[in-house]
C-alpha cells in the first residue's frame, strides 16, 4: 500500500488521510483498504466501510491542479453526455476535491462508488461489448473539448520523444525492432488528422463489467485533446490481440460499422491505423523495458504490459491493411 502512496505528497500517513477523506465524504468507518495496482499514475484505493465500497483516488504529486479540474469535468460532463464511468461524491462541503496538505505543495483526492465488475482481462468481450465501447469511444469523440494537450508517456503520438528519451535502456536487438516503428510513425502526418476529445487509454484494464452485462469505463488520466484516430488504434491494440486472424478482422469491421455513423473515419486514418497499431505497442515496450532496467520494476504488471507489447509488435508486423 505504501508503495502507491509514495506517489502523493502528503505530510500525513496513509491512514490519517483515508480517516480524513472518509469523514469528508460521510463513508462511515473504513474497514478494509487495498491498493488498485492498475496503472502508474495517482494513488487508487478499494475501500470497504460501514456506508459500503468505494474507490479514493488521491492525484499524484506531479499532476497540476489545472489538470485535476480537468480530469473531474472529463467524469462529470461525459457521464452527463451518457458515458458510463464512475459516479464521484461530493464531500459535506458539496466538493468533489478534497485538499491534502504536502511537504512540497498540496494534493487533491475524490471519491467515486464503486462498480462491481470485472475488467477484460478477466472475462471475454462480446461483439455486443465491443460495440458498446466504440460507442463510448464515439460520445467521447463527439464532447466539446475539456481538456488541453495532455503528455502520456505510453501515448503513441509520443512514441518519438519517449524513444528518444528512453532508447538506452533497450538492447542493440531490441532497438532493429522498435526503430522502424517509430521512423514509420514519423513518417504519418498524425497532425493532420481530425482532432477530438480522447479517451487515451481505451485498454482492457480500463473496462468494467458487471453480472448484469453493464459496462462502465474507467481511468480518465491520460484524457486528451489529440487525434481521434489515436483511441480507435489503442483500442483496436488491446482487443484484437491474442485471437485469430479471422476474430481480429470481425473485431475491426464491429469497430468501423459501428464508429462511422457517428463520425466517418477518413481513408488516410484508415490506411495509418495499422502503423498507429504498431506504435501502440512499441511505446508500451519502451515504457515498460524502462522501468524494469532503469528502475528496477519487476511487479507482474510491468511484465504483463511489456509481453502484450512485444506479443502485440510481433502480431501486426506483417499487417498492411486492417480491412
Amino acid at each position: 500500500m505504501n508503495d502507491i502512496f509514495t506517489r502523493v505528497d502528503s505530510i500525513a500517513t496513509l491512514p490519517q488521510v483515508l480517516e480524513q477523506i472518509a469523514h469528508a465524504y460521510g463513508l462511515g468507518t473504513i474497514s478494509t483498504s487495498s491498493p488498485i495496482l492498475t496503472g502508474y499514475q495517482d494513488c487508487n484505493i478499494d475501500v470497504q466501510s460501514t456506508r459500503g465500497r468505494f474507490v479514493i483516488k488521491i492525484f499524484a504529486s506531479d499532476k497540476t491542479k489545472e489538470r485535476i479540474d480537468d480530469v473531474i469535468i472529463g467524469y462529470t460532463t461525459l457521464r452527463k453526455n451518457g458515458v458510463p464511468v464512475p459516479m464521484l461524491k461530493t464531500s459535506s462541503e458539496k466538493q468533489v476535491l478534497l485538499k491534502i496538505p504536502g511537504n512540497q505543495h498540496a494534493s487533491f483526492a475524490c471519491v467515486f462508488d464503486y462498480f462491481e465488475g470485472k475488467s477484460f482481462t478477466k472475462t471475454q468481450p462480446t461483439d455486443k461489448d465491443i460495440m458498446s465501447i466504440t460507442t463510448m469511444l464515439a460520445k467521447i469523440h463527439t464532447t466539446k473539448n475539456l481538456t488541453p494537450h495532455y503528455y502520456d508517456t505510453m501515448g503513441i503520438v509520443n512514441l518519438a520523444s519517449e524513444y528518444k528519451l528512453k532508447s538506452n535502456a533497450l538492447s542493440s536487438e531490441e532497438l532493429t525492432k522498435i526503430s522502424p516503428v517509430v521512423s514509420h510513425l514519423q513518417r504519418i502526418p498524425i497532425a493532420t488528422f481530425p482532432k477530438t476529445l480522447i479517451h487515451g487509454t481505451p485498454e482492457k484494464e480500463n473496462v468494467l463489467k458487471n453480472a448484469n452485462g453493464d459496462l462502465c469505463l474507467l481511468d480518465l488520466g491520460c484524457m486528451d485533446y489529440n487525434a481521434a484516430v489515436i483511441d480507435i488504434a489503442t483500442f483496436i491494440a488491446n482487443f484484437a490481440l491474442y485471437v485469430t486472424e479471422e476474430k481480429r478482422k470481425h473485431i475491426v469491421h464491429l469497430i468501423l460499422d459501428t464508429y462511422n455513423p457517428t463520425r466517418q473515419i477518413t481513408q488516410a486514418e484508415l490506411t495509418a491505423l495499422p502503423a498507429l497499431i504498431r506504435a501502440q505497442y512499441a511505446a508500451y515496450i519502451i515504457a515498460m523495458t524502462y522501468h524494469m532496467r532503469k528502475n528496477h520494476d519487476m511487479t507482474k504488471q510491468t511484465q504483463v504490459w511489456l509481453d502484450r507489447g512485444w506479443d502485440g509488435l510481433k502480431s501486426f508486423t506483417g499487417i498492411r491493411k486492417l480491412i
